[in-house]
């Protein structure tokens, strides 16, 4: 809870005062705010910072959720951050102690298994602690599973789903009902993450054809026919992939471009020599000498995204040894080689590297596995193996300490300051329309911190805090969902002054230079002042 509860709360720090955000919440929390405060005020669901626009190319189930129980009464920001982590934590813990049981029906165990859910994070502090000689930092490089679940709620409530899915396998009684509750989890993880859905539907898919194909050939079908419409239910639902495939294929086929990051980049396990003998065998065609390299990279990319996780793979290779794997090891064994596959050679449009998402089922599907060694070595009688076990425990904690060090540390990443805040509470009040924002420069990083939202990141605070759609706002996000923006970020870029008869509301920081104030230059006769204070000026335009 120290990673999300403190976000989105009214503090001071000397003179800053504000709502403050820590970590990825700074960009990542407002957009889900912007969505759950504008998207659904039409239908179609409108894109939040992008006029014009509807909302496609994006699972917004988590979202719409927010913006149910806002219906109630409750504020979203306090959803975000304070009401859906208990839930989450509550229920997430529960299918976490069903699900152990179910394995080994042990309080040890049961223990074990919750500890590494929570607790074990990559092996990136033995890159810190070798080059630096201090962990400093080391939770924020690399995956770290805790950071991920409290900084990407939809990722969280995913993985509640996929516990579901886990436990509905374990209990091998796959009926009519039962198949209409898998489709339906499985719909409900599509709505949640898109990455989650494609792991969910292999691990369904292959635990049905493992059990039915050749056994019950009419239950098969049946389960996989229900699967297949529940899919096709939530692609049509949630992604509009017509309209998403407009800008080109969402994938492509880069085998191991993030695996090469690991030995490729100077702040990670830098292998020079390693990887100029890579691309020069390359250049001569596949062969020997380059598959043991690939092969390499990928151990030293496991080994340390996976941390402690890793070793599971040896409880694995043990358990084939020893014939001990049934149906459900089977079905979660190929969908942890699924998602490690699909993470190291695919790469996505607009951020390349965003398919390590799903990469993030297979850190949480490996768990499994490093719970049930970890168990068998305190449980076995040798004193050896008890201490191999201990220092499984320990080597699992350090990136855990430092997350508590990065989240303890104040102020946080960002704020919005007070007069922002009432600027926009005022804002909100007015009749709805299109808000034209300052287009975000790179150069205000170089404020002192800590930096007002505006000068954080490009996001989309304005509607998120307003409830209004904005003109034009966070461009990775419109990357990301396939609208083609360029032509109106260009109009923003040489302050056409024709932007204003396309929008009702101007929001100025005063602080900016006078030439990236759009008002100011192009002097318009039908604008008047509406609010203003130390930090902020909004015109409408009549």
């Amino acid at each position: 809870m120290l990673l999300i509860f403190p976000s989105g709360t009214f503090y001071c720090f000397t003179n800053a005062c504000g709502i403050n955000f820590w970590g990825v919440h700074g960009h990542d929390a407002i957009w889900h705010l912007a969505i759950t405060n504008v998207s659904f005020q039409k239908f179609p669901f409108i894109a939040p910072t992008y006029a014009g626009q509807s909302l496609y190319g994006y699972n917004y189930l988590f979202d719409f959720f927010s913006y149910l129980v806002a219906k109630v009464g409750f504020s979203p920001i306090f959803i975000y951050f304070k009401l859906f982590p208990v839930i989450w934590f509550v229920i997430f813990t529960v299918l976490l102690i069903v699900l152990a049981r179910k394995i080994k029906d042990s309080s040890l165990f049961v223990g074990i298994f919750l500890f590494f859910n929570y607790f074990a994070g990559s092996f990136y502090y033995l890159i810190k602690l070798y080059r630096e000689g201090n962990i400093n930092d080391s939770s924020t490089q690399l995956p770290q599973p805790v950071m991920l679940m409290m900084s990407n709620p939809p990722y969280a409530f995913s993985l509640i789903f996929l516990l579901l899915l886990l436990v509905l396998i374990k209990n091998r009684r796959i009926n009519l009902k039962t198949s209409l509750v898998i489709g339906f989890t499985v719909f409900t993880i599509m709505g949640l993450k898109f990455y989650g859905g494609a792991i969910s539907i292999f691990l369904t898919g292959i635990y049905l054809t493992l059990a039915y194909l050749l056994k019950d050939l009419k239950r098969y079908l049946v389960s996989i026919l229900i699967l297949g419409i529940f899919t096709l239910l939530s692609v049509i639902f949630f992604y509009n992939p017509t309209q998403s495939l407009k800008s080109g294929s969402i994938f492509g086929f880069a085998p191991f471009a993030l695996v090469h990051t690991i030995t490729e980049m100077p702040n990670q396990f830098y292998l020079q020599n390693l990887t100029d003998a890579r691309y020069y065998l390359v250049e001569h065609g596949v062969g020997p000498r380059l598959i043991g390299i690939e092969a390499l990279n990928l151990t030293i990319f496991l080994f340390f995204y996976l941390g402690t996780r890793f070793f599971g793979f040896f409880y694995i290779f043990y358990l084939f040894l020893k014939r001990k794997l049934n149906l459900f090891d089977f079905s979660v064994i190929l969908t942890i080689c699924f998602s490690i596959l699909l993470s190291i050679t695919l790469v996505q449009k607009a951020e390349w590297w965003n398919t390590i998402q799903f990469f993030y089922y297979a850190i949480f599907l490996s768990t499994i596995y490093l719970a049930r060694l970890t168990y068998s070595l305190i449980t076995a009688k040798k004193i050896l193996f008890k201490l191999i076990a201990i220092l499984i425990l320990v080597l699992s904690i350090p990136t855990s300490y430092d997350m508590v060090k990065f989240y303890l540390a104040t102020p946080g990443a960002t704020y919005l300051p007070k007069e922002e805040l009432e600027a926009l509470e005022f804002l909100k009040k007015q009749p709805q329309g299109v808000v034209l924002t300052p287009l975000y420069k790179n150069e205000w990083k170089n404020l002192t911190n800590p930096k007002p939202l505006y000068a954080y990141e490009d996001t989309a605070y304005v509607a998120a805090f307003s409830n209004k759609q904005e003109y034009f706002a966070n461009e990775l996000q419109l990357r990301l969902t396939g609208v083609a923006y360029e032509k109106r970020l260009e109009k923003l870029r040489q302050m056409d002054c024709s932007i204003l008869k396309e929008v009702n509301y101007v929001y100025e920081i005063k602080q900016l230079r006078d030439e990236d104030k759009i008002v100011m230059k192009c002097n318009p006769a039908n604008i008047k002042t509406i609010y203003h204070n130390k930090k902020i000026i909004i015109y409408t335009l009549l």
